[in-house]
């Protein structure tokens, strides 16, 4: 989705990376190490997106390090396009799949969905459904090589979510009221479970 917005998988990748991990910093070689991108059109693409204001670019020594820009007006509007497009959600989505028919709903929430992590945070991620933490814990596991950040996963059956929910539980009514990004599923699969 990203790439036909933008035009370019470079831009889509790089912007991916670097949105899902705004407090890091990246120099030109190691980001394009990461994204399996050729150093020299990164190099220009991120020139470009600097010259935008979407990046911030600083010299330290022979490397100039690239980060997003937490000043960009538009900020909080990319980050949540990426985190919903190509960054967490899709990865998360993709490793989900094979377990698709035993997931209900899969939402990230936390301080991924409402855009207040930090480089150490990992991703909260809500798993209802038919089937056991091993199952979740095991089908992320490339996710979380390729996310570079673990992956948290609270994983419950449909009856003992909405048994939970009825009852008051503080931990999943917390996060149903929070932000979610949607992985399986959506906000009317969670209506119909509380």
């Amino acid at each position: 989705m990203l790439e036909a917005l933008f035009r370019s998988r470079l831009r889509a990748r790089a912007l991916g990376w670097i949105f899902t991990h705004p407090d890091q910093r990246f120099f030109v070689r190691q980001l394009a190490e990461i994204i399996h991108e050729d150093s020299t059109n990164l190099s220009r693409e991120l020139v470009s997106l600097a010259g935008l204001g979407i990046v911030v670019g600083q010299v330290e020594g022979r490397q100039r390090y690239y980060q997003a820009n937490r000043a960009c007006p538009i900020f909080a509007e990319l980050r949540g396009l990426v985190v919903k497009t190509s960054g967490v959600a899709d990865v998360l989505r993709a490793a989900l799949a094979a377990l698709g028919n035993k997931i209900r709903v899969a939402f990230v929430y936390g301080s991924v969905a409402t855009g207040q992590e930090t480089a150490e945070s990992d991703v909260d991620l809500m798993v209802i459904g038919d089937l056991t933490f091993g199952e979740v814990t095991s089908a992320l596991d490339g996710a979380q090589k390729q996310l570079g950040r673990d992956v948290n996963a609270s994983v419950y059956p449909e009856a003992e979510a909405r048994t939970k929910l009825h009852a008051g539980h503080h931990f999943l009514s917390t996060v149903w009221r929070g932000k979610k990004v949607f992985v399986i599923g959506d906000e009317r699969e969670l209506d119909r479970l509380g």
